[in-house]
């Protein structure tokens, strides 16, 4: 069986009963003067990117659990003490209401509540470093609006693995094969084998049949550059937050 066919993500399912998205329908007021019904979500989702929307908002990038990568303003974010903010940290693990008005661009969140934080990693540089590896590689390979279960299940159990002691090299090989592999652009076995020549094929063998929390092999610096070159190819963009990780680990 190959790696694409039975993701072994364990560990990251969240303690609290899982929030459920659902199309229920809220009155809004139009601006012509007459009253709309538009679909919300319910969801537990992963903090993936936010940056600055005018004054005191947010753009707020979000995987959900199962309608897939969101992307709306969070309202009074920024500026005073707004709670907001300190749950919109990236790889947070948080419970979202949005919704999507017929003519905006953008989804409105209702509300966002923190449900696991990654603010402890904010105190070693290489694990928040690599939680913004994790969130990248998210925000690239899930489509918008595709319901991506498995891709979320793999980020909540690499935000899990960084709060504990994994190290962050590991939970990043770790995310960067089974992002190749939930999208089947993974190579078989054999000619992963083949291209590492030995070196680090059995660390990868690991990674396709535990779960990260069980994974204590570290991965040889050879199967780190194939997996950089194959995640950096499928992605044809920059890789930014890759490239900085790199970087800081080698100095």
């Amino acid at each position: 069986m190959e790696a694409g066919d039975r993701p072994l993500v364990g560990g990251g399912e969240s303690q609290r009963p899982q929030a459920i998205s659902n199309s229920k329908l809220i009155t809004l007021n139009s601006p012509l003067g007459y009253h709309v019904r538009v679909p919300t979500i319910e969801d537990e989702a992963l903090v993936l990117d936010h940056h600055p929307y005018g004054d005191r908002h947010l753009v707020l990038t979000v995987l959900t659990r199962r309608t897939g990568v969101q992307r709306g303003v969070l309202r009074r974010a920024r500026g005073g003490k707004a709670p907001a903010a300190a749950a919109a940290q990236i790889l947070s693990l948080v419970h979202v209401g949005l919704f999507h008005r017929p003519e905006a661009e953008l989804a409105t969140y209702r509300h966002l509540d923190l449900l696991r934080s990654s603010y402890p990693l904010t105190r070693e540089l290489g694990r928040s470093a690599a939680a913004s590896v994790v969130a990248e590689l998210l925000t690239t390979f899930c489509p918008p609006a595709e319901p991506s279960e498995k891709a979320f299940r793999l980020g909540v159990a690499c935000l899990d693995a960084l709060l504990d002691t994994t190290p962050a090299d590991t939970v990043v090989g770790y995310c960067e094969f089974w992002m190749l592999a939930l999208g089947g652009v993974l190579p078989p076995s054999e000619k992963i084998a083949g291209e590492l020549k030995g070196e680090g094929a059995e660390v990868l063998l690991t990674y396709r049949q535990k779960p990260l929390s069980e994974v204590q092999i570290a991965l040889p610096a050879t199967a780190e550059s194939w997996l950089d070159r194959r995640v950096r190819e499928e992605a044809e963009r920059p890789l930014r937050a890759l490239t900085f990780y790199r970087r800081l680990a080698s100095g």
